[in-house]
């Protein structure tokens, strides 16, 4: 049950009615949490179990967490936590990855060891719902936030549907409080909603599934294509994943919005960005300050010196990386993005303020170097990302670098409309404000154009079969 199929449509429609007609709060909220398990459900029923479980084991460590005094206990409390949510994260997405590079190194040595491959389900949406759960047992051992009393309230906020198996990862010190009173949605969170709701849907099945056979092909066959098609892959996949992954969470965002919940953004313009550290700022921004506030930090952040900060850095990244699927093409993708933030804090460093390093230098042509070089490394991480493998990776950046013009060349004219749309929108729309916020301050008559022509996109230019959304698979 995807958020562009007409079965959520029913499904969202069927809650928002029978929410009102729900008298007592408490049974509101119970009727949430059985609507959630229903569409995980939809998805996988087997896997019910595992959500349910692991959100029960995390509410008792919680709880517990609460009572206790003794250090020592409280750590072996969050050790059980942190080890069940990696141990189900680890079973499930890496089994087979450990097993395969045993045997390759074990080949490498000299030896052979004949390991299965083991028949493993992914559960959808495990890595965002072990993250969600594991986050608020460790903000609870922090004591920056008070134990769940309410064993029905946390398991709504780990399962809550809209958000449930592609993020935004969301915090319990952001949601939980909004369960300790009765929500609507305003007129004005039903308008946003719904803005963000169609907006969602018009870069998923308008601009990232329209364009994804012409990845597809590309990426299939590197070696058969020119630079110049390898390039318009490149730049294809960049638009298909930002569109397919921000349209969902607009979509989530908007779904929660319209009921009344208030969801933090994921996405702010950032191909816009004119640095690495920018763009991690605005991209999966969840899942950046997750890392950032979970991993970065404990590892001691920025305050161990240089060499230290650039090692935390690496290590947040690379395990950023592998959290995205079990693959050395993501590892690598996540080593790419270590390397170039550290480069540009150790950059920031040498060079000191942003005043004192334009000196001299026109802002328009440093903004301009700075945004290319930012771009070149996002599109380098793409092509990592998205290879079928580290041949077919590396056959596809030496094209593109040596501008090799043997080969088919394939002009896609889905992948250019889509560059140049979402290219008009970066360069019109402020980075830094919320546009369903801003055009809800607009005029009536702008606002209806600005919603019909949304209608208009998903109708006249949508893809008639809606794909899964591309970080379902994480």
């Amino acid at each position: 049950m995807i958020f562009t199929s007409f079965e959520f449509v029913l499904f969202f429609l069927i809650v928002l009615l029978v929410r009102p007609w729900l008298r007592s709060f408490e049974k509101e909220k119970w009727f949430l949490l059985g609507a959630s398990y229903l569409f995980y459900m939809s998805w996988s029923v087997p896997c019910l179990g595992l959500i349910l479980f692991t959100s029960l084991v995390d509410y008792w460590v919680g709880r517990r967490l609460g009572r206790l005094e003794g250090e020592g206990q409280r750590k072996l409390l969050l050790v059980i936590s942190l080890v069940l949510n990696l141990g189900v994260l680890g079973f499930f997405k890496y089994t087979n990855f450990f097993l395969h590079n045993v045997s390759a190194a074990a080949s490498l040595l000299g030896g052979k060891i004949a390991l299965p491959h083991l028949d493993i389900l992914l559960p959808v949406g495990v890595s965002f719902f072990t993250f969600q759960s594991m986050s608020y047992t460790i903000d609870v051992y922090r004591r920056q936030l008070q134990p769940c009393q309410n064993c029905r309230d946390f398991l709504l906020f780990v399962a809550f549907f809209p958000q449930l198996v592609a993020g935004p990862i969301v915090r319990a010190a952001d949601f939980l409080p909004q369960l300790m009173r009765r929500v609507r949605g305003t007129a004005e969170d039903v308008e946003a909603g719904l803005a963000l709701f169609a907006l969602g849907a018009v870069k998923k099945i308008v601009v990232s599934d329209q364009i994804a056979p012409h990845v597809e092909m590309i990426f299939a066959s590197p070696s058969q294509f020119d630079a110049l098609t390898l390039l318009q892959g490149a730049l294809g996949y960049a638009l298909q994943i930002y569109c397919d992954f921000s349209g969902y969470s607009d979509m989530a965002i908007g779904c929660a919005r319209i009921m009344g919940f208030r969801f933090l953004d994921n996405f702010r313009m950032p191909y816009g960005a004119l640095t690495i550290t920018e763009f991690w700022r605005r991209w999966h921004i969840s899942l950046s300050t997750w890392l950032r506030d979970y991993l970065y930090f404990p590892l001691g952040g920025n305050r161990r010196g240089h060499a230290r900060t650039y090692l935390n850095l690496m290590l947040t990244m690379l395990l950023g990386g592998l959290w995205h699927g079990a693959s050395w093409n993501f590892v690598l993708w996540g080593g790419l993005h270590g390397v170039a933030l550290a480069t540009h804090k150790y950059w920031m460093a040498v060079t000191g303020s942003a005043t004192e390093r334009l000196r001299g230098v026109p802002k328009l042509g440093w903004n301009l170097c700075s945004f290319g070089l930012t771009l070149g490394v996002v599109l380098l991480g793409w092509i990592l990302f998205r290879a079928r493998n580290l041949v077919d990776a590396c056959q596809m950046v030496s094209r593109i670098l040596t501008w090799e013009t043997t080969g088919a060349r394939v002009l896609s004219p889905q992948i250019l409309a889509a560059l140049f749309a979402v290219s008009l929108v970066h360069l019109l729309v402020s980075k830094q404000n919320n546009w369903s916020e801003e055009l809800l301050q607009r005029h009536v008559l702008v606002r209806v154009l600005a919603y019909s022509a949304l209608v208009l996109l998903i109708v006249c230019l949508g893809a008639t079969d809606a794909s899964p959304f591309i970080y379902f698979q994480f």
